[in-house]
């Protein structure tokens, strides 16, 4: 019996089976349009579903921190995503917005490049970017967390000017849970200069807010906390 190879063709809407000549191969059905588009809609704060729900745990995968990968789109996840943004170089929205640009990238990510001088750099530290609003934490040379920040806004207020210090710092104080400072609430600081520390807040803008201090979305700040012990390098390029 002469053997008959199959083939599938897409003919209005529906699958249909074709014989091809002996010898001839199937070639892989085309996805259509609107299922690529299905399983990558655009997405922002509010939105739910399988598809946030891979979105959180891609970013999860790359060591960014989008916050429990339960499909429901809100602030730390849209934290997370800010910050994939910035270092792939795309437009970051207040909403969050995931379009097909962030999702193309998602597949084929750029990673932060260190700013640390080679003399000075150590295999266990924090790199706050100021330029760019991000924090990257090494461990063993590997990145393991890539957070969204604010930083010194540069305004004149409370008597002096809000900067972020620069230069190469060590962490030498940590306080778990609740600080309440002069200029304000703190949430796990980590102190890194004087009174300058990363911490946590309720109010993490995509552009520099703050006292001095690098704020951090609410979560990453545990996070962080958790991951950077005392001694360990800050580097604020």
């Amino acid at each position: 019996m002469k053997k008959v190879t199959l083939g599938a063709v897409l003919l209005a809407g529906s699958l249909v089976l074709v014989p091809l000549a002996e010898g001839a191969s199937a070639a892989p059905a085309a996805v259509p349009a609107g299922a690529r588009a299905a399983a990558e809609p655009n997405l922002k704060v509010g939105s739910k579903g399988a598809a946030v729900k891979r979105l959180q745990l891609r970013l999860k995968e790359l060591s960014y921190d989008p916050g429990k990968a339960d499909g429901n789109y809100g602030s730390t996840t849209r934290a997370a995503v800010w910050a994939f943004q910035k270092v792939n170089r795309l437009e970051t929205k207040t909403s969050g917005l995931v379009g097909k640009k962030t999702w193309a990238a998602l597949k084929d990510p750029q990673t932060p490049k260190p700013v640390t001088p080679k003399r000075l750099r150590e295999s266990n530290r924090v790199e706050l970017l100021i330029g760019r609003q991000l924090v990257v934490v090494y461990k063993k040379n590997k990145i393991a967390l890539i957070s969204h920040t604010s930083t010194g806004s540069g305004r004149y207020e409370d008597g002096a000017v809000s900067r972020t210090p620069r230069g190469n710092f060590r962490v030498y104080r940590k306080i778990k849970g609740v600080r309440v400072a002069r200029l304000g609430t703190l949430y796990n600081p980590i102190y890194f200069y004087r009174g300058y520390a990363l911490h946590g807040s309720a109010n993490v803008p995509l552009y520099p807010d703050s006292h001095g201090c690098a704020r951090l979305p609410f979560g990453t700040d545990m996070k962080m906390f958790g991951l950077v012990p005392i001694g360990w390098q800050v580097y604020v390029k």
